[in-house]
Formats: structure tokens, C-alpha cells, sequence
């Protein structure tokens, strides 16, 4: 049975309170009016991570409390959220179960904890009797935060413990085993990792983690990190290092990265806490989607996948008489078009809305390079994910 939606994707009130409290600290002024300030910080990092952002090291930018307390009201509910949905389709499609109902996670690079919370948040709505919350970054500011963080959204369901060390760096790790590790946009930052670099990097991940655990690694849904995850991706599942659960559907090599014209990455739509609209009244961001690529690996033995299953790979377009979207059936691209002839255009639309980037559909017509299905009931959602 799946959780809640509200436990699925939900980003907690307190989680949002949390963060407002420490802008209210940060800046020394209370509710709107801290918020308002922390806005120039906001920007600060907005620039740092896209036009600014450092070509080797990345400042410590937790150090200064403004710069923190304006990444937990802006960045890190973008991040919880992507973290939910991709733990989402472990669970709720893949079949994935933790290894057991007192979970020990890992969240390596973890900042403040927008992944390494978010996966302990989802499990606890799921029934984990207790989680253990292991985390490890190179900014003790950012571990401090944590602590709090975590404490104040799990309550004391938690036990959490920290470290100072380089997340590109096994030696540094805590040599444990746990149920989930969670590596979250951190890949974009081991630039100096090649590619046998790289799967020499997952190769002591998994000796961190049970058999039967659940690795997720999660980058920004630009092209140069999305293709570069995907081409680990495909050589872990090619190689056989772990078996991948997602989002591919298959161990097959994912043909949008050798065809170049396209890459994989997850749009999903979720509704931001009211505090992080309020910042970006002056950012003027477009908030209603979280984008992000994600990978997923377990050796736990999950539920067969229907053989006609297909991930959904592009945006559902809208063209006269009919929906046209591409997908991934048995490793190959597949043109999907659905007709909507004699339908109003207000059910079209909400036909369109019904599924989106990433969700899996099914349909009985053989796999081919391009399908028209005979009608709607023809189409078959078998998950589409929900904030």
C-alpha cells in the first residue's frame, strides 16, 4: 500500500518553521520582514550555483548564517522534495522495503539535511519504528544545522550523528553498513573523479551499504549532469556492480544518451512552501516544477515490471487531435501518440495533466519506434507520481 501523498511528497510545516526561525535569527527581524531581507542571500547563491559557480572548490557558504538560513528557506525544500520523488519510485513502483524498521542512513555531502531528512521522514510515515541518521559533509556549519533540523521534523524517532570530511573521499566515510545512502548533488562537485574514478567511488559505496540497501544519487537537471550520471548509471548496470531500480526501467543503456539529442531528467510538479514564494518574489524563479536526475541501486530482488511498460521521457505536447509523448520501452525510444478526437478541449488538458515527465504508462500494442493507440482507454497509467 502506498503512504499518504501528504507523507509521499509533502514538505512537513515544521521543516518550513524551522527555517523561518532561523531567518528570523539570521536576520534579527521577525516573519515577512526577515524574509525580506534574506533575499539579497538568496540571490547570493542563486548566482553561485548557476553563473558564478567555482570551477573547482565551492566556498563554505553554510559558514555565514544569512547564506544558510536563505538556503533552508529557498534551496533545501527544492531538494527534500526531488529526494521524495525519487525514493518515492523505489517504493511505491519498484517494491523496494527497507532491510529493516530501524533504518541507518547515510547522507553523504548532506548540508544542512534536505536528502538524508527527507528519506528518514518518508520511512517514519511508512512505519520505521526508528531511524539512525548518519551525516557527513566538509561545512561543520551545515552538521550543526542538521542536527537541529533533523530533530525538530522527526522528533525523537531520530538519532543523529555527524562528521566533518570530503564526501570524494571513502577514508573519510564511517565504515558502517546502512539501509539507504544518499548522495545528493554531489556528483557535480567530484570533477576531478574520471570515469573509472567514478565507479571506483560506488564501488565503496556499496561497501557501506546492506545487501539488500538502497543507494540514491541525485544531480540537477542540467544536460552536462544529467548525462554524466546516466553514463555511471549505465556502467554500473552494465558492469553489474548493483542492480539499478530506476529511474530506468531495465539494465539496457539508456538511449537518449547515445542518441545526444535529449537527456534524462525528472519535472515534477509540487506546490513550494509559502515561505519560499514569498523569496522569490524579486528571483522571479519558476517554481511550479522540481527538475532533477536521479539514479537508484539495491540488490534487493523487487517485483517483476510489466514487460510493456514504458518511462515517460518528454513534456505530454498538445497537438491537434491528439497527445504526443516520447518514452523508453525495453531500451529503445518510442513516439506515443494518443488521439483525442471528440474530446472537449478542457478534458484534453486534463488528460495531459493526468501524467508528466517520468511517470510509467503501458499499452498492448507491440514495441515499435512509433505507436498510435486506438483510443484513450488504450493508455494505461502504472505510476505517475503525485506532490
Amino acid at each position: 500500500m502506498s503512504a499518504p501523498e501528504s507523507h509521499r511528497f509533502g514538505y512537513p510545516l515544521a521543516a518550513e518553521q524551522f527555517w523561518v526561525r532561523q531567518a528570523e535569527v539570521a536576520t534579527e527581524l521577525a516573519g515577512d520582514f526577515a524574509l525580506e531581507r534574506l533575499m539579497p542571500y538568496v540571490g547570493r547563491l542563486s548566482d553561485l550555483f548557476t553563473t558564478e559557480r567555482p570551477d573547482k572548490t565551492f566556498p563554505d557558504y553554510f559558514a555565514e548564517q544569512g547564506l544558510l538560513a536563505g538556503y533552508g528557506v529557498f534551496f533545501l525544500p527544492q531538494s527534500f522534495t526531488r529526494t521524495a520523488f525519487a525514493l518515492s519510485y523505489a517504493l511505491d513502483f519498484r517494491g523496494w522495503r527497507p532491510p529493516s524498521d530501524r533504518a541507518r542512513i547515510l547522507d553523504l555531502g548532506s548540508g544542512p539535511g534536505s536528502c538524508g531528512v527527507a528519506v528518514a521522514h518518508r520511512l517514519l510515515a511508512d512505519g520505521a519504528h526508528r531511524v539512525s541518521l548518519h551525516a557527513l559533509d566538509k561545512s561543520p556549519s551545515a552538521l550543526v544545522a542538521l542536527e537541529h533540523f533533523a530533530e525538530t521534523v522527526l522528533g525523537d524517532k531520530v538519532d543523529v550523528s555527524t562528521r566533518v570530511g570530503d564526501a570524494s573521499r571513502p577514508a573519510a566515510w564511517p565504515e558502517e553498513t546502512f539501509d539507504v545512502i544518499v548522495a545528493g548533488f554531489v556528483l557535480n562537485e567530484l570533477k576531478d573523479l574520471d570515469a573509472d574514478g567514478l565507479m571506483r567511488w560506488v564501488t565503496e559505496l556499496k561497501r557501506r551499504l546492506h545487501p539488500e540497501g538502497l543507494l540514491i544519487i541525485l544531480e540537477p537537471a542540467l544536460r552536462v549532469t544529467s548525462e554524466r550520471l546516466q553514463r555511471l548509471s549505465d556502467r554500473v548496470a552494465a558492469e553489474g556492480l548493483l542492480t539499478r531500480l530506476g529511474p530506468d526501467l531495465d539494465a539496457r543503456p539508456c538511449p537518449q544518451l547515445a542518441q545526444g539529442l535529449h537527456w534524462t531528467h525528472e519535472a515534477r510538479r509540487w506546490s513550494a512552501p509559502v515561505s519560499t514564494e514569498f523569496v522569490n518574489r524579486k528571483l522571479h524563479r519558476d517554481l511550479r516544477e522540481v527538475r532533477f536526475s536521479f539514479a537508484l541501486f539495491s540488490n534487493q530482488t523487487t517485483p517483476l515490471l510489466d514487460p510493456a511498460a514504458v518511462r515517460v521521457v518528454s513534456d505530454v505536447q498538445i497537438i491537434k487531435g491528439m497527445l504526443r509523448f516520447i518514452g523508453i520501452q525495453q531500451g529503445a525510444l518510442q513516439t506515443v501518440e494518443v488521439p483525442t478526437r471528440g474530446l472537449s478541449k478542457h478534458a484534453i488538458k486534463l488528460l495531459a495533466e493526468t501524467f508528466e515527465r517520468g511517470d510509467i504508462i503501458a499499452h498492448a500494442q507491440s514495441p515499435a519506434p512509433r505507436v498510435r493507440l486506438s483510443g484513450v482507454p488504450e493508455l494505461r497509467i502504472v505510476y505517475s507520481a503525485r506532490a
